[in-house]
């Protein structure tokens, strides 16, 4: 593990002192950038917490302590027991481990490292992108056919996201929200394939953000976060009766300490003039900001959530003096989606996925180098 510096080192082994104290956690490693040793001052931590509690889905908690903004991602131990699923790959190959009740994490983190590399586990990773594209555009065409060209527009263009990951995978490079730009465009020049890296920025609407744009952005996010933080206060009781993963994520996402490290981290990328990636940083963040807020208006106002139609959704749902919606179609640029530029859009994203469908098998074989 990246030997880390003296005042992080020593807020983490305070932490991990704590938390191995709880019954539940059984390991706890670290991983993410500064596990991976390309973390920067105002990179968050990462720690792989395994939970013995009997639930089947990933979550992540956002605390501050001793000024260290620290992010816990809970996985269950049953994954790490059995099947594993693909999407914790990276994790695991990256983790450090800084506590393990019974070996198991460490047991799993060095098969990880000798099975990351290989074709089959490359395969398995890969075509879960390719499914994940496939959840993506079947939202988009049925928001494009009930005339949410809003939700077409934003939907097509995730599906382009996922299934490009395929190119970032074969090359064996890290994932990292705050990296995808410059991940992708690296992974697209190795597969001399660097067309699909400019039509998906295009796509994205990417291509041509200045430091103005990007900060106009991140200063929308903020807008967003304040109403949404606002929303949880006011209506604290029906909080605690969303579903848990909802609960969990809008808990995180509306922290203080959540916001002071967005706006950190997106004005530090800034800083480095890399205005497409911190403006992709910042929406990635935001579509899913507010996705759960408008499951929770459906809670409260106690109707059927159509997600393929998310931002019809959001429109109709929404009351004063909350705008959300508005800020979200302003910083994601929908706000003119048109029919004829969304069908497009939509069109145009599936034959990415096709030809990335076709060529996946043949750019493993031809880029994946395992180690001896």
């Amino acid at each position: 593990m990246v030997r880390l510096p003296e005042n992080i080192r020593g807020v983490l082994e305070r932490l991990v002192q704590d938390l191995s104290k709880q019954e539940p956690i059984s390991g706890i490693g670290l991983f993410g950038s500064w596990g991976r040793g390309d973390a920067v001052p105002t990179s968050d931590v990462d720690l792989l917490i395994v939970d013995t509690r009997d639930f089947n889905y990933e979550y992540v908690e956002r605390l501050e302590f001793d000024g260290l903004l620290v992010d816990l991602d809970y996985i269950p131990k049953k994954w790490i027991k059995g099947a594993i699923p693909p999407e914790i790959d990276q994790k695991l190959y990256e983790v450090g481990v800084l506590y393990d009740r019974d070996w198991s994490l460490t047991n799993m983190q060095n098969w990880m490292s000798k099975t990351y590399r290989k074709l089959e586990r490359v395969d398995i990773r890969t075509e879960s992108y390719v499914v994940e594209s496939d959840m993506y555009l079947s939202r988009a065409t049925s928001a494009f056919d009930r005339g949410d060209f809003q939700s077409a527009r934003i939907f097509s263009t995730m599906g382009m996201e996922s299934v490009l990951k395929v190119l970032i995978d074969v090359n064996l490079l890290p994932f990292s929200n705050s990296h995808f730009i410059q991940v992708l465009e690296e992974a697209a020049k190795r597969v001399r394939m660097p067309e699909f890296f400019v039509s998906y920025l295009t796509a994205a609407r990417l291509f041509r953000v200045d430091r103005n744009e990007a900060e106009r952005k991140l200063s929308l996010l903020r807008s967003i976060w304040e109403d949404i933080a606002a929303f949880m206060k006011e209506h604290a009781s029906t909080v605690d009766s969303l579903h848990f993963k909802t609960r969990t994520k809008l808990r995180y996402y509306t922290k203080p300490a959540f916001l002071a490290g967005m706006i950190a981290r997106s004005q530090a990328i800034i800083n480095t003039e890399s205005f497409a990636e911190a403006a992709h940083y910042v929406l990635r963040t935001l579509i899913e900001m507010v996705e759960n807020y408008t499951w929770m208006l459906a809670t409260v106002e106690k109707v059927r959530l159509d997600y393929t139609t998310l931002f019809h959704s959001l429109r109709q749902l929404e009351k004063p003096p909350m705008q959300v919606y508005r800020y979200a179609v302003d910083a994601l640029n929908v706000g003119e989606a048109t029919h004829d530029e969304t069908e497009k859009a939509v069109k145009f994203a599936r034959e990415m996925n096709l030809n990335l469908r076709r060529r996946r098998k043949e750019l493993i074989k031809t880029f994946v180098r395992p180690q001896a």
